[in-house]
Parts: C-alpha cells; sequence; structure tokens
C-alpha cells in the first residue's frame, strides 16, 4: 500500500500538477473515503489511498495511464486471501532475492555515494560488448539459483524481442550449462525464436529425464529440445538419453554381402562338381548404435551439425602454459 500511495502521488503530480488534491473529483473522493463510503480491500490502506485509487479508475483516460500503476491497483484489488494463498510459495524466495548482499547486488541503490560499482543491465552488457558471467551456484541452493536464473532469462527474452523488432544489434553468445536447473517457457522462446534477434544459445545438460522433471513430462522436453539445431553428445549411460541420440543421427543402409562356393567328387575319377553364389543385402540401422554412447572415451564425441553432417571428434585439452616461454634457471 505505501508504494502504491507514493507512486499514485507522483503520477498526479506529474500529470494533474501541484493542485491536484484541490480538484472537485478529488476532494469528493477524499470525503467519501474519510466517512468510510469506499470499500476497503485492506485494513492497512489509508482514506488517501482510497480515494488516490478510485480517482485513478475513474477519471484517468486510458491513454494516459501507467503499466506499472496499473499491476499495482490490480493487486491492490485483490481478495487478500486468495493473494496471499497465490503468493505463500513466491514470498521466501523473493525475501532471499531482496536481503543481505545478494539484494544489494541484484538490486542496488542508485543513490547510495558510497557503492562505487556500475548498475548494469543486459542493454549496456550487449552495447558495451562486455561478458557477463552468472554463477548461480545451484548446489547447495537451487532454488534461489533456479529463480535467478529465471529472472535473467525472462529479461534476456523481452531485449530479444526489443532486437528482433529494432534491429542493428551485435551478435549475442549465450550459454547455459545445466540447463535442466534453469530452462523455463522464455528460454524456450529464446531457443525457438532468438537467433531472428540475434542470440544463438548453446546448452548443455546431462540426461533427458533432468530436462522431463523440470518440464513436467517427456514430450516437453523433446519440444524443448527440438528447438537446438545441433547436437553434441559425449558419453552417457542414461537409456532414454541414448535414444533420444541415436534417433537424432538416424539410420544409414548397411550392405551384407554372403558368399557360398561347394565342392563335390563323384566316385568316377575326374568328375566333380563346382558351385559357387554370392547374395547382397541391404537393411535399415542405426548410424550409431545405442551401446557405443555408453563407451565413448573422455573428450570424445558424436555431433550432428546443421547440414545434416555427422562428426565423430575429439576436444582438445588446452595447456594455458603452451605459449609461455621456458623459465631461466640462473647459474
Amino acid at each position: 500500500e505505501p508504494v502504491l500511495e507514493a507512486s499514485l502521488r507522483r503520477f498526479f503530480d506529474t500529470i494533474l500538477g501541484p493542485t491536484w488534491r484541490d480538484q472537485p473529483d478529488m476532494k469528493k473522493l477524499l470525503n467519501d473515503a474519510q466517512r468510510g463510503n469506499l470499500k476497503r480491500p485492506s485494513e492497512a490502506a489509508s482514506t488517501d489511498l482510497l480515494a488516490f485509487v478510485a480517482f485513478y479508475e475513474h477519471h484517468v483516460p486510458q491513454n494516459q495511464r501507467n503499466k506499472v500503476i496499473d499491476s499495482q491497483v490490480r493487486t491492490f484489488r485483490h481478495n487478500r486471501e486468495h493473494y496471499q494463498k497465490i503468493t505463500a510459495n513466491l514470498l521466501p524466495i523473493l525475501s532471499m532475492l531482496t536481503s543481505g548482499d545478494l539484494g544489494l547486488s541484484l538490486s542496488p541503490d542508485p543513490f547510495d555515494a558510497d557503492d562505487v560499482r556500475a548498475i548494469m543491465n543486459f542493454e549496456k552488457i550487449e552495447r558495451g560488448g562486455h561478458v557477463l558471467y552468472m554463477c548461480l551456484d545451484s548446489l547447495p541452493d537451487p532454488s534461489v539459483a533456479s529463480a535467478i536464473g529465471a529472472l535473467s532469462l525472462a529479461d534476456l527474452a523481452a531485449r530479444a524481442g526489443m532486437r528482433y523488432n529494432l534491429g542493428g544489434y551485435r551478435r549475442i553468445s549465450l550459454f547455459v550449462d545445466e540447463v535442466s536447473n534453469v530452462i523455463n517457457q522464455p528460454l524456450i522462446e529464446i531457443l525457438n525464436k532468438g537467433a531472428e534477434g540475434g542470440i544463438f544459445t548453446t546448452c548443455a545438460m546431462q540426461t533427458l529425464a533432468d530436462l522431463a522433471k523440470r518440464l513436467g513430462s517427456e514430450d516437453a522436453a523433446r519440444m524443448a529440445l527440438g528447438n537446438l539445431n545441433n547436437l553434441i553428445a559425449l558419453r552417457s549411460k542414461d537409456r532414454p538419453t541414448q535414444d533420444f541420440i541415436v534417433e537424432t543421427f538416424g539410420k544409414t543402409a548397411i550392405h551384407t554381402l554372403r558368399v557360398g562356393l561347394n565342392n563335390a567328387s563323384d566316385a568316377h575319377l575326374g568328375d566333380f562338381t563346382s558351385a559357387y553364389s554370392s547374395q547382397l543385402t541391404e537393411s535399415m540401422e542405426e548410424l550409431i548404435p545405442a551401446d557405443i554412447l555408453g563407451k565413448l572415451p573422455n573428450l570424445q564425441y558424436f555431433a550432428s551439425v546443421s547440414g545434416g553432417r555427422i562428426i565423430k571428434g575429439r576436444f582438445p585439452i588446452l595447456n594455458p602454459d603452451y605459449d609461455r616461454p621456458a623459465s631461466v634457471t640462473p647459474a
């Protein structure tokens, strides 16, 4: 309520001028609120707030309204008991995101002169050509990690829509590790349409079951994976994951040649028979057998890339000291 009241005061100052309290309609609503003639959704709501909300709803034209205040008014009018039920699971996460060092990092105070950190958003990061690395630390606290990841992906999805509408922006490479911990509808939209806005996404995951648990079903997991154009598969022991990889690689024609040779001799000297036969058969078999995926050595992979190419490869081990000159030991 205090936030909504402060928002409405500032809104009326901007739209109606400093004398907005002296308008006849506003005076009437203030008097009605003091007499108890206006419905009070919450006991914490002041009489001024009741009058301000009523004036905003009935006397402010639609083309002058503010979307943020509209959302605040809808929340204010919502049934309190029902609102508390639907936000019961959300409030603890919001409390964790807005308290302590995490709150200072996610919601810094722009007027704090002692805080010299730059306040960044996705637009500033993109225009400056910066790199944003988010260590969500999902192992000890998966709920907070999931919430931060979901908020960031939703913000990036909105940015992708803006880039698509306006155009003319540099390419963005998005890398999401352990995607089963953070995948949500905004990320699926980025996978589906993000390339049109210049966002190219790489997702890393362990098993298909992890994604299915997050999204609710294996069909939903397959739908999300269907938005990815390339697949790089390292060693996998999970059978459903192996089956999905094998389906992606497809089948190939296997030719089998059978050769037969038969010799026989008769009772008469010099009489014999000889027979030779060959048979060529063709069958469609899996291009990469599922069992092979569970036996791949470290860093080796199969890949299906755009254009239908199938690759068998090995990631190199990078040596950070390769270009560093050898140390000279003094004599």
